[in-house]
């Protein structure tokens, strides 16, 4: 959004995005939209990767109700670590979560190291999807799964005006590839039974009731509060961009799953 003020998520739009998705969620569908994620997993007592995990309520959500074993949360935000932080003390997950901030590129860990990746809607940021999916691939270990969300296109053709004037009035880095992209190049890495779910019409319809709230009481009254009346209407103004795209159908969440082999293959 526009209201970011330091790097792409600044205290100002961590704070609005907390008022609107709860707190320690950075993105849309709070715990719900992560059980729908998980629907028929057994993640129990597992090592947990979780990339571009924000302000960490995908791990505190893990931790608390999937019995996980530990959760390394990690982002390239050095402010959305700070408050993953604080929470995880807040909530007593100290021993169980940890929190880095990282630089872009490989991921700083052994091969085999994680039995789960998971990222919530973060995967957008990072332009090289096949580059991604051969690190995720490299420091899971054999029978591993990766369960990610993550917003998407259509297809892989140039932009349309329309998506490009909404990225544009974000503000943000977001490099969205199409669903098909995602599946190709997760194959190529090395996964097997790969499942991916579109939730364009799902987002849609939530974006429409979101938009709705922060119009009116007593959520427009915090939003002001908490960043202003211009930056309101402005954020609002962004989310009708973003509703847009969504109905034309170019911008299509969706879910993706898939499982490491037993014998696990070397991609070089």
């Amino acid at each position: 959004m526009s209201i970011t003020d330091d790097g792409d998520y600044g205290a100002k739009q961590v704070g609005f995005l907390e008022i609107i998705w709860g707190e320690g969620f950075l993105s849309p569908g709070g715990i719900e939209e992560l059980d729908l994620m998980l629907t028929g997993l057994n993640i129990s007592n597992k090592d947990v990767l979780d990339i571009g995990c924000g302000c960490g309520g995908a791990a505190f959500h893990l931790t608390r109700n999937y019995n996980v074993n530990t959760v390394t949360g990690i982002d390239v935000e050095p402010l959305v670590i700070k408050r993953a932080t604080e929470l995880a003390h807040k909530y007593r997950l100290t021993d169980q979560t940890n929190f880095e901030v990282v630089d872009p590129g490989p991921l700083a860990f052994e091969e085999n190291q994680f039995d789960v990746v998971f990222s919530k809607d973060a995967f957008l940021h990072i332009p090289d999807k096949e580059g991604l999916a051969v690190e995720v691939a490299r420091v899971i270990r054999p029978g591993g799964l990766l369960v990610a969300s993550d917003w998407m296109r259509s297809n892989d053709e140039p932009l349309s005006d329309e998506m490009m004037e909404y990225i544009a009035a974000e503000g943000m880095d977001m490099h969205m590839c199409s669903i098909g992209r995602y599946r190709d190049a997760i194959a190529l890495a090395g996964f097997v039974d790969i499942e991916l779910k579109d939730r364009n019409k799902w987002y849609s319809d939530l974006a429409k009731r979101e938009v709705a709230a922060m119009s009116r009481s007593p959520l427009r009254e915090k939003i002001v509060n908490l960043i202003g009346e211009n930056e309101a209407k402005n954020t609002i103004e962004i989310w009708k961009k973003m509703i847009g795209v969504l109905e034309s159908g170019e911008h299509r969440p969706g879910h993706i799953r898939a499982r490491m082999p037993d014998a696990k293959v070397k991609i070089e």
